[in-house]
């Protein structure tokens, strides 16, 4: 039996050119809309995707209704295409001090995150490309390659990525400054039930640490879901529709403007232990580790959400 020929010898090495082609014509749906997106002539993209094909020995692409749309094969390789080109642009970044990529949960991008990352820009003087979405969106991006670096408001161990503290992060029950609630200090949780307790992004982890600190009271709290994100919470909040359990540095502006009040539960502790995530194989000296230095705070382990 022939020994395999050793990868550097090889003239089957996928182009990685013809990768980000293929790619193209799959996300725009066809070769002259590709031609657009990577500035490449129609002949150009279709030398490109036939190389590629050459190149695996199978067609990956098909015409149909109008569009071109990936084969069985090129169904199967799109995900690989992906994942060949995003590890190209992080190896080029890390490898050419290129800029940060970072991606945070929608509440830490928007409430949390911004001081530090003006404070690393100038201390390091290195550019940061910031994407802000749900925190499992968030995750998949970085276990895709398409961020160095992710910040997120809850997590699941996994085998290939690193979970360092950030900052640990108080609830509070916020509520209108004319609910009954506004004049006083704090709340027992047991007064949370009849409130309408309103629920913003999914996936965020509170739900997991309600259970875990107030127990089988959640089930008998009224939930009202779908307002999709913080800041529409707060606003129905003050409009009166129900109440709230939201991280404080999300209503910083709103407490002191007197727009909403902030009060914490005088018996049970709500905290939520935020978590910088990064490759496993980071190397040291990268933008993504020296932000990690930087940044991070010594807080307990949290469990996972």
């Amino acid at each position: 039996m022939r020994p395999p020929v050793p990868f550097w010898k090889s003239s089957k090495m996928l182009n990685l050119l013809h990768t980000r082609t293929f790619l193209a014509v799959v996300d725009a749906g066809g070769f002259r809309a590709a031609s657009r997106i990577v500035d490449l002539a129609p002949s150009t993209i279709l030398d490109h995707v036939g190389q590629l094909e050459a190149e695996l020995g199978t067609s990956l692409l098909v015409r149909r209704r109008g569009s071109v749309q990936p084969t069985p094969q090129g169904a199967a390789f799109l995900p690989l295409a992906r994942a060949l080109v995003a590890t190209a642009e992080q190896a080029r970044a890390v490898v050419s001090g290129g800029p940060l990529r970072l991606a945070a949960s929608s509440n830490i991008g928007t409430y949390m995150l911004q001081s530090p990352l003006a404070d690393f820009r100038r201390s390091e003087g290195t550019d940061v490309d910031i994407w802000i979405g749900s925190n499992p969106a968030v995750f998949d991006r970085l276990n895709q390659g398409a961020a160095d670096l992710a910040i997120v408001e809850c997590w699941q161990p996994s085998e290939d990525f690193e979970a360092h503290d950030w900052r640990r992060e108080r609830l509070v029950v916020i509520v209108a400054p004319w609910h009954r609630f506004a004049v006083r200090e704090s709340i027992r949780a047991e007064e949370l039930l009849g409130e309408r307790l309103l629920g913003g992004e999914r996936g965020t982890g509170t739900g997991t640490l309600l259970r875990q600190r107030l127990g089988s009271l959640v089930s008998r709290l009224t939930t009202v879901d779908g307002f999709g994100n913080t800041e529409a919470v707060k606003r129905a909040v003050r409009a009166g529709v129900g109440i709230s359990l939201v991280m404080a540095s999300s209503v910083m502006d709103e407490v002191a403007a007197g727009t909403l009040v902030a009060l914490p539960l005088a018996d049970a502790e709500l905290v939520k232990e935020t978590k910088i995530l990064l490759r496993r194989d980071m190397p040291k000296g990268s933008a993504a580790r020296r932000f990690l230095d930087r940044t991070r705070e010594t807080a307990p382990i949290s469990a996972p959400c």
